[in-house]
């Protein structure tokens, strides 16, 4: 039992870092944030960051993981019973942008505080990313490897998605639905030119019906509120 509770114990310390350091990394640049600031935000001792994680890059690491997983989650949550291809992905980029609204400042914080920091932390940052279009990839039936052309462009669709994302918590006047619908011709539009660009690129015939008969949605232009 004394041993249960040990172990109990460790990981709530362990948690009480990752949050703390998920808030410093959200607030200023990464290269900004030590190690000693982190444990006194969560309140333990400064040797357990390097007993849990090693240093700042693998408690950065943790963090990713754990904003990784999370996404995931909210990606991977079920559509609609019998929804088409393109609804199922409208879907999902329903539930991403209502994820990053309510994440606003930490996805601002998270990408532009890439820019200039360490190789380390850069790589962590775009494979979040790519973990990303790796599920749109998957969820029409393209595996690893990526066609290099399919990579290229499809690493440019997620940083568009990304971009819109971040006009949208600056500007708070657009609404959800019309980032969904620019991200779906974006997605339609790179999946058709990826193929005129390498015809060896092959997608199953229910993506290639739903590509050829894409009809762009409308949308509303009404905005949306966005939480700090």
């Amino acid at each position: 039992m004394c041993a249960r509770r040990a172990g109990t114990a460790a990981a709530d310390r362990r948690q009480l870092i990752i949050d703390a350091a998920r808030k410093l990394f959200a607030s200023k640049p990464y290269d900004q944030v030590t190690t000693s600031e982190i444990a006194g935000s969560a309140g333990v001792a400064y040797g357990l960051i390097a007993h849990h994680f090693d240093n700042k890059r693998g408690l950065y690491l943790a963090v990713m993981n754990e904003i990784a997983l999370e996404i995931a989650a909210v990606q991977l949550s079920p559509p609609p019973e019998g929804a088409a291809l393109l609804d199922q992905l409208r879907h999902s980029l329903r539930s991403h942008i209502a994820y990053i609204d309510k994440h606003a400042g930490s996805f601002v914080a998270l990408l532009r505080g890439a820019l200039g920091a360490d190789p380390e932390h850069q790589t962590a940052v775009e494979g979040l990313r790519w973990r990303g279009a790796q599920r749109v990839l998957l969820a029409l039936g393209v595996a690893e490897p990526v066609p290099a052309a399919l990579r290229t462009s499809m690493h440019g669709w997620v940083g568009y998605l990304d971009e819109m994302m971040i006009d949208r918590i600056t500007h708070h006047d657009i609404d959800a639905e019309v980032l969904v619908e620019f991200a779906v011709a974006a997605l339609v539009a790179t999946l058709r030119t990826a193929t005129t660009q390498n015809p060896s690129i092959s997608y199953a015939p229910s993506v290639l019906s739903a590509l050829t008969a894409y009809v762009p949605a409308s949308a509303t232009l009404t905005p949306a509120p966005v939480e700090h």
